[in-house]
Protein backbone atom coordinates (compact mmCIF):
# COMPACT_ATOMS: atom_id res chain seq x y z
CA UNK A 1 0.00 0.00 0.00
CA UNK A 2 1.37 3.40 -1.00
CA UNK A 3 0.52 6.50 0.97
CA UNK A 4 0.58 10.15 0.00
CA UNK A 5 -0.79 12.98 2.11
CA UNK A 6 -3.59 13.31 -0.47
CA UNK A 7 -4.52 9.67 -0.99
CA UNK A 8 -3.73 6.05 -0.13
CA UNK A 9 -3.38 3.29 -2.71
CA UNK A 10 -3.79 -0.43 -2.30
CA UNK A 11 -4.16 -3.44 -4.55
CA UNK A 12 -7.23 -5.68 -4.36
CA UNK A 13 -7.40 -8.61 -6.79
CA UNK A 14 -5.13 -6.77 -9.24
CA UNK A 15 -7.24 -3.59 -9.04
CA UNK A 16 -5.64 -0.39 -7.77
CA UNK A 17 -7.87 1.34 -5.20
CA UNK A 18 -7.11 5.01 -4.58
CA UNK A 19 -8.75 6.40 -1.43
CA UNK A 20 -8.68 10.17 -1.17
CA UNK A 21 -7.74 11.45 2.29
CA UNK A 22 -8.79 15.10 1.95
CA UNK A 23 -12.35 16.03 2.88
CA UNK A 24 -12.18 18.97 0.48
CA UNK A 25 -10.36 19.08 -2.83
CA UNK A 26 -10.22 22.79 -3.52
CA UNK A 27 -7.01 24.68 -4.03
CA UNK A 28 -4.98 24.70 -7.23
CA UNK A 29 -1.76 23.49 -5.61
CA UNK A 30 -3.46 20.43 -4.07
CA UNK A 31 -5.23 19.61 -7.33
CA UNK A 32 -2.01 19.95 -9.33
CA UNK A 33 -0.12 17.69 -6.93
CA UNK A 34 -2.96 15.18 -6.97
CA UNK A 35 -3.14 15.30 -10.77
CA UNK A 36 0.60 14.70 -11.15
CA UNK A 37 0.55 11.71 -8.78
CA UNK A 38 -2.53 10.13 -10.34
CA UNK A 39 -1.24 10.60 -13.89
CA UNK A 40 1.99 8.89 -12.87
CA UNK A 41 0.05 6.05 -11.23
CA UNK A 42 -2.25 5.55 -14.24
CA UNK A 43 0.51 6.11 -16.80
CA UNK A 44 2.54 3.23 -15.50
CA UNK A 45 -0.18 0.64 -15.98
CA UNK A 46 -1.26 -0.32 -19.48
CA UNK A 47 -4.67 -1.98 -19.27
CA UNK A 48 -4.85 -1.33 -15.53
CA UNK A 49 -8.02 -1.23 -13.46
CA UNK A 50 -8.59 1.59 -10.99
CA UNK A 51 -11.18 2.50 -8.37
CA UNK A 52 -11.11 6.05 -7.01
CA UNK A 53 -12.77 6.08 -3.58
CA UNK A 54 -14.26 9.47 -2.68
CA UNK A 55 -16.05 8.37 0.50
CA UNK A 56 -14.09 10.86 2.66
CA UNK A 57 -14.54 13.78 0.24
CA UNK A 58 -17.33 16.24 1.07
CA UNK A 59 -16.49 18.97 -1.43
CA UNK A 60 -14.71 19.19 -4.77
CA UNK A 61 -14.04 22.34 -6.78
CA UNK A 62 -14.77 22.55 -10.50
CA UNK A 63 -10.99 22.39 -11.05
CA UNK A 64 -10.94 19.03 -9.28
CA UNK A 65 -13.69 17.80 -11.63
CA UNK A 66 -11.61 19.00 -14.58
CA UNK A 67 -8.62 17.10 -13.23
CA UNK A 68 -10.75 13.93 -13.05
CA UNK A 69 -11.80 14.35 -16.67
CA UNK A 70 -8.12 14.60 -17.65
CA UNK A 71 -7.32 11.45 -15.67
CA UNK A 72 -10.22 9.63 -17.34
CA UNK A 73 -8.84 10.56 -20.79
CA UNK A 74 -5.40 9.27 -19.82
CA UNK A 75 -6.91 6.03 -18.48
CA UNK A 76 -8.79 5.50 -21.75
CA UNK A 77 -5.67 6.17 -23.86
CA UNK A 78 -3.77 3.55 -21.82
CA UNK A 79 -6.48 0.95 -22.44
CA UNK A 80 -7.19 0.99 -18.72
CA UNK A 81 -10.50 1.30 -16.87
CA UNK A 82 -11.58 3.62 -14.07
CA UNK A 83 -14.54 3.43 -11.71
CA UNK A 84 -15.48 6.05 -9.12
CA UNK A 85 -16.96 5.08 -5.76
CA UNK A 86 -18.31 6.61 -2.57
CA UNK A 87 -19.29 9.98 -4.02
CA UNK A 88 -21.32 11.98 -1.49
CA UNK A 89 -24.85 13.04 -2.50
CA UNK A 90 -24.04 16.76 -2.85
CA UNK A 91 -21.09 16.02 -5.14
CA UNK A 92 -23.12 13.42 -7.04
CA UNK A 93 -25.69 16.10 -7.79
CA UNK A 94 -22.96 18.14 -9.51
CA UNK A 95 -21.98 15.06 -11.52
CA UNK A 96 -25.62 14.71 -12.63
CA UNK A 97 -26.06 18.40 -13.51
CA UNK A 98 -22.85 18.46 -15.55
CA UNK A 99 -23.66 15.01 -17.01
CA UNK A 100 -20.36 13.66 -15.73
CA UNK A 101 -22.37 10.71 -14.41
CA UNK A 102 -22.49 9.66 -18.09
CA UNK A 103 -18.71 10.02 -18.49
CA UNK A 104 -17.70 7.98 -15.44
CA UNK A 105 -18.71 4.57 -14.11
CA UNK A 106 -19.91 5.49 -10.60
CA UNK A 107 -20.71 3.08 -7.78
CA UNK A 108 -22.15 3.59 -4.31
CA UNK A 109 -19.10 2.11 -2.60
CA UNK A 110 -15.69 0.64 -3.28
CA UNK A 111 -16.85 -2.93 -2.83
CA UNK A 112 -19.56 -2.46 -5.49
CA UNK A 113 -16.96 -1.05 -7.92
CA UNK A 114 -14.59 -3.94 -7.21
CA UNK A 115 -17.41 -6.43 -7.74
CA UNK A 116 -18.25 -4.78 -11.09
CA UNK A 117 -14.62 -5.27 -12.16
CA UNK A 118 -14.74 -8.91 -11.00
CA UNK A 119 -17.86 -9.42 -13.14
CA UNK A 120 -16.12 -7.52 -15.97
CA UNK A 121 -18.79 -4.81 -16.09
Amino acid sequence: MATDSLYDTREVDGITVVTFRQSQILDAMTIERMSTGLKELVGGREGGRFVFDFSRVTYMSSSALGMLIGIQRRVTRKGARLKLAGIQDDIMEVFRITQLDRVFDIYKGTEAALEAFRKNL
